[in-house]
């Protein structure tokens, strides 16, 4: 059923194929998006990284004081060590405090602080004869861990 007229049309052309470039708008977003992630994830990787390793760091100089210490011989290794990490930090109005005001420095700007749990930091270390129990210690290592991690030592 073909006819002579149906023969003589012309056939028409085919589109052009489409072309690669330039890319639609949404690809070139996706590239740089893609770029920005392979660019910050290694970045944000290498800080939380480092900022997990001086926590760690910092709640080291806690942990390091030996609990087999008398009373007064683990509160002043305490001190020293919070005295030199604050050093190295450049805070060097904290080294020269002691006592309530060493107390009073270690509760300030600190949310839900405990003079109560730190004031053998400040009080007795110089009292003779003041004994700690092993609940007091451990409590007084708890809150100088959280006053670590708040303050980012």
């Amino acid at each position: 059923m073909s006819s002579p007229l149906l023969d003589a049309l012309i056939q028409p052309a085919p589109p052009p194929p489409i072309a690669w470039w330039p890319p639609a708008p949404g690809w070139i977003a996706l590239a740089v998006l893609l770029m920005l992630l392979l660019i910050a994830l290694p970045l944000l990787w290498l800080s939380l990284r480092r900022r997990h390793r001086r926590r760690l760091r910092a709640q080291r100089i806690i942990w390091e004081v030996p609990d087999h210490l008398p009373d007064q011989a683990w509160l002043a290794a305490l001190n020293t060590q919070l005295k030199r990490q604050l050093k190295s930090r450049g805070e060097h109005d904290a080294i020269r405090l002691f006592g309530p005001a060493w107390v009073s420095y270690l509760c300030q700007g600190y949310p839900q602080s405990r003079p109560d749990i730190l004031h053998p930091l400040g009080g007795g270390l110089y009292q003779p004869g003041s004994d700690m129990s092993s609940i007091e210690r451990l409590a007084l290592q708890r809150e100088l861990l959280r006053w670590v991690r708040h303050n980012h030592v």
